[in-house]
């Protein structure tokens, strides 16, 4: 065939230079530099900075604003306020390259600067740097700071921060310069972690007298924020009933007669009151209506562990099983399948921490026990485990408001024994035993999908069966477990951000078949068999924050647990604690060891 007929075949051809962009960007930023063919001079500070109206214009709204339709400046020279050199210099180099080092040192100056030119871009990329770097001494600023921009997402994490540390947040200098409307605000906020609510009371008085002459005025409505029924009767008599900004204050005399008057009928009352708007000052804030606890299963003996005290209680028993499920959901902690004189078994449990007690819901489709149980979305999954003769990798799916159980995706593999958790977006299953193999690899599934992926995740480094596993911080920890007749101490953290598995501090001992749960971002290990074939009843907590492992309140028994977090009614504790000091049953707390 001649030349001529093949390139009469195809009338045209596309060509595109893939490095188009990355050259003319880099020579309309050289030409910024030196000053070529610049049209706009902005003036920040009194430095100058050259600059091309249509590059500005086709990055930022701000520019566009400022340069086109009927409002636009004709002047060659502009001065930009609200915004540093620092910063602007950093993101004209980001609007003319793309790129942008976002450091502690500038995050500030970058920050505002990208709120008001509108680079809603690199608005988020500072929201995210920020967010991982929130502390105890700039929450405050940056609290103002993202209100002032209204960067809703910044904002609200920086108030979940301050929430969940309020006290200590609070004895910052900048908590004493907030406005009377942003502390009254906080104190009228159901989600603040308080140990009591005279610590308000106390923390409104330090704000007061920072400024009493100026603030003296707003004394009377901020103290009406308080839930002032909800503290101790002698602590309301002795010291805020004749406190002298209460006492020589007509203003606030009405707030504590009313207030008195509540208290002495709450301490009648024997049922908890229902919150309404009208009735919060009778309803204690949610951190104070109930204990983060650890509840643990022990065959048919279920404790709780409250960090508050160190100590354990015994509360309602439960249907003996071996090697069974469990995981928390809303209020509720579910135990399901395990077997009993080895067989498998496919009943399941939910304790109700209201009433002390554990009800029946509606069973599994296939008996199987070590499985992975995992809450997600409102729903719970039973993943894999044995079921008598293998392996298996089918999963089940729970949905409370239906009480019942239907299969979803299985998964690639039979997993006995493996590590399943989640981090709120998919589910994790980690190692286990196949029947044949210990398994390095680990699977991934999106609910939203019902779909699994392998190969998606970086497989464990050290492979391992019964081992236990927990999520704190975008962080998986996996620890102990055994391969073969080799026990394992070992802890690898799976980074979910870099995919990477890396070993941390190990236990004191080998263990396997151990309860697991965070508690206060805390990894708590309970029971399990150790490397001697052995039940232990030791516990050990894990501080993700310093890499140490420490021993703390032992079980009451040895045993081969399971545990799970609860938050647990301080009504329905105060109860359980009169009925063992009337009894004497109380479990006495003595210097933890290995059993």
């Amino acid at each position: 065939m001649a030349l001529d007929e093949v390139f009469r075949q195809k009338d045209s051809l596309r060509f595109v230079d893939e490095n188009h962009n990355t050259y003319i960007l880099k020579r309309i930023s050289r030409m910024r530099v030196h000053g070529i063919l610049t049209d706009i001079v902005l003036v920040v500070d009194g430095k100058e900075f050259p600059a091309h109206r249509n590059m500005l214009a086709a990055n930022s709204d701000y520019f566009m604003a400022m340069f086109s339709g009927h409002m636009a400046t004709t002047s060659d020279k502009v001065t930009v306020k609200e915004i540093t050199a620092t910063g602007m210099e950093i993101l004209l180099d980001f609007i003319y390259k793309g790129e942008i080092l976002i450091t502690e040192e500038n995050v500030e100056d970058v920050f505002c600067g990208s709120c008001l030119l509108m680079l809603e871009s690199v608005t988020q990329a500072c929201c995210k740097f920020i967010q991982e770097r929130l502390t105890l001494t700039n929450c405050w600023g940056i609290r103002a700071l993202s209100d002032k921009f209204n960067c809703k997402d910044l904002l609200h994490r920086a108030n979940t921060f301050i929430e969940e540390n309020f006290m200590e947040a609070a004895r910052s200098e900048e908590f004493l310069l907030l406005p009377h409307s942003d502390l009254g605000e906080l104190l009228m906020n159901d989600e603040i972690v308080i140990t009591r609510e005279e610590d308000l009371y106390e923390l409104l008085l330090k704000w007061v007298e920072h400024n009493r002459e100026e603030r003296v005025k707003h004394f009377s409505s901020l103290l009406e924020k308080i839930r002032l029924p909800q503290i101790n009767p002698e602590y309301f008599e002795e010291i805020i009933a004749t406190d002298e900004l209460i006492t020589e204050n007509p203003d606030v005399h009405g707030v504590v007669s009313k207030a008195r008057q509540q208290i002495y009928s709450l301490m009648e009352l024997e049922s908890p009151v229902t919150e309404t708007e009208s009735s919060k000052w009778q309803v204690p804030r949610r951190c104070l209506r109930t204990v983060s606890v650890l509840l643990t299963v022990a065959g048919p003996v279920c404790s709780i562990y409250d960090a508050e005290t160190e100590a354990w209680h015994s509360i309602s028993r439960l249907n003996t099983r071996h090697c069974p499920g469990i995981e928390s959901m809303g209020k509720y902690v579910y135990v399901v399948g395990g077997s009993k004189e080895w067989k498998r078994m496919n009943t399941c449990e939910r304790y109700d921490p209201d009433f002390n007690q554990w009800n029946v819901v509606a069973p599994m489709n296939v008996p199987r026990s070590n499985i992975g149980l995992v809450a997600f979305n409102g729903l719970l999954f039973a993943v894999g485990g044995y079921d008598g003769r293998s392996p298996i990798r089918t999963v089940e799916c729970y949905d409370p408001t239906k009480n019942e159980w239907r299969f979803v995706a299985s998964m690639k593999n039979q997993r006995d024994g493996a590590c399943v958790v989640t981090e709120g977006r998919y589910i994790y299953v980690i190692s286990g035993y196949d029947g044949h193999n210990y398994l390095s690899s680990v699977e991934v599934y999106d609910p939203s999908t019902d779909e699994w992926a392998l190969g998606a995740v970086a497989p464990i480094i050290e492979r391992r069966e019964d081992a236990m596993a927990a999520v704190v911080d975008d962080k998986i920890y996996v620890i102990g477990g055994y391969h073969g007749n080799t026990f394992m101490p070992t802890c690898e953290a799976l980074d979910l951000d870099s995919n990477e598995w890396d070993f941390k501090a190990s236990l004191s001992s080998p263990r396997y078949q151990a309860g697991v749960a965070v508690l206060n971002r805390k990894i708590y290990v309970c029971g399990g068999w150790s490397g001697n074939g052995l039940a232990t009843s030791s516990v050990e907590c894990y501080d993700v924050s310093t890499d140490t492992w420490s021993l703390v309140m032992p079980l009451p028994t040895p045993a081969a647990a399971r545990t799970a977090f609860c938050n647990f009614p301080r009504k329905m504790m105060e109860k359980l604690l009169r009925k063992i000091s009337g009894t004497n049953e109380n479990l006495v707390p003595v210097p933890a060891k290995d059993s």
